[in-house]
């Protein structure tokens, strides 16, 4: 299948951030209320003081109305993205693992529910130590780049967009240089391949048979 010019050139970050308001969050509601039927599913009933799971959006959308607490994930906690900075600064590590729209749900959390997240600005400096540490390794990954592969699991939808227009761009250039090195090798094994000796097939292929 081809790829688009929207994929080769990668997402937007309000386009990113739509994706990630259909991933479920915990809330807390502060009202009663019924079952509500969504396209995705019904999601409900909601019974203050129990917890519940709903999509972002919907999430955003009930604290901005006063009608539920969020509760924040707990990979966005100070104690937890401090280890994961530790982790992601150990020489030869993995990219750790993280939901795949990690950035977009912490700027939509930090934005709609700052009151409900402890500790939020030593959160947004442990998010943006994160990245940084985990760009860098991209840019280190992106130097062993070969024709056949680019192995760097665990990147999230942000990172991945990020490295998105370059990639295509060097692997599409890498394929060329290495369809070109085969054209020549195929030359090369042809022209001596014309350069044959009949006399010496001869007097060998009388000597072997």
């Amino acid at each position: 299948m081809a790829i688009t010019t929207q994929q080769r050139e990668g997402f937007t970050m309000p386009e990113l951030e739509y994706l990630a308001q259909c991933e479920d969050v915990t809330i807390v509601p502060l009202y009663r209320m019924d079952r509500l039927e969504l396209v995705r599913g019904p999601v409900g009933p909601f019974r203050p003081p129990q917890k519940a799971q709903a999509p972002l959006w919907l999430a955003v959308a009930l604290k901005r109305a006063n009608r539920c607490r969020i509760v924040a994930p707990k990979w966005l906690s100070y104690s937890h993205l401090r280890e994961l900075c530790k982790q992601e600064e150990q020489p030869e590590s993995m990219f750790a693992r993280l939901p795949v729209h990690y950035l977009e749900t912490a700027h939509i959390l930090l934005g709609a529910a700052e009151d409900d997240i402890a500790d939020s600005q030593d959160i947004r400096r442990l998010l943006q130590d994160l990245r940084e540490v985990r760009q860098s390794k991209t840019r280190e990954g992106l130097r062993m780049l070969n024709p056949m592969q680019l192995q760097m699991d665990n990147l999230s939808a942000a990172e991945i967009n990020e490295i998105r227009p370059l990639f295509t761009h060097a692997f599409d250039m890498l394929h060329r240089l290495d369809s070109l090195a085969a054209s020549e090798e195929s030359q090369h094994q042809s022209q001596f391949a014309d350069q044959s000796y009949p006399e010496f097939d001869d007097a060998f292929g009388s000597s072997f048979a």
